[in-house]
């Protein structure tokens, strides 16, 4: 795809999005040593039970489409755009699901929306985690602060491009394209 006039293409592909994610795997890494430092290897034991097949399947399924929608939900929000603006997929190549945004938002805007899974999903499950001492939220908040690993990516991109500048969503990659003047 071409990049928009106006705009610079800050993305990489999706499946080099899946590799450069597993640096952000110690963030759930630190979140197990943490939950292990304060309540002991049988809080752990005790959640594995997460893994059970017969519940770590419906969890995992329901929960991805979940996270995408909450992309979706959060960028509405955020934005104040409508419904029509979101698009909801899954990329069979890479066997990645995806939520995108149809329209150029704010950095600050997308930003927001692109954390909101990992913070909703992943980091208040893991205080909750923490608060009980229960070891099946913390492989909960693991797997879904996991699975933002691709969205912390994207924030890292931007890390760089002030919050008052408009992006678009990329179509088929993980990143955007920023608009250093206004879309055409």
């Amino acid at each position: 795809m071409d990049t928009p006039t106006n705009s610079r293409e800050i993305a990489v592909t999706m499946a080099k999005a899946n590799l450069y994610a597993l640096v952000f795997a110690l963030i759930p890494v630190g979140m197990i040593l943490l939950f292990w430092a304060l309540f002991g290897k049988e809080a752990i034991r005790v959640g594995n039970d997460f893994f059970n097949l017969w519940v770590f399947l419906p969890v995992a399924v329901i929960g991805i489409i979940v996270h995408e929608l909450i992309h979706g939900f959060s960028w509405m929000a955020a934005a104040r755009l409508p419904f029509s603006t979101m698009k909801f997929g899954f990329q069979m190549k890479t066997f990645t699901p995806y939520a995108h945004c149809t329209v150029p938002i704010t950095k600050r805007s997308y930003v927001f929306g692109t954390l909101m899974p990992a913070i909703t999903l992943g980091f208040a499950p893991f205080l909750w985690a923490i608060f009980t001492g229960n070891g099946w939220w913390l492989f909960f908040a693991v797997f879904f602060t996991f699975a933002a690993g691709g969205d912390f990516l994207i924030v890292w991109l931007l890390r760089k491009v002030p919050g008052h500048l408009l992006v678009a969503d990329h179509p088929v990659k993980a990143g955007c394209y920023v608009y250093d003047g206004q879309p055409s």
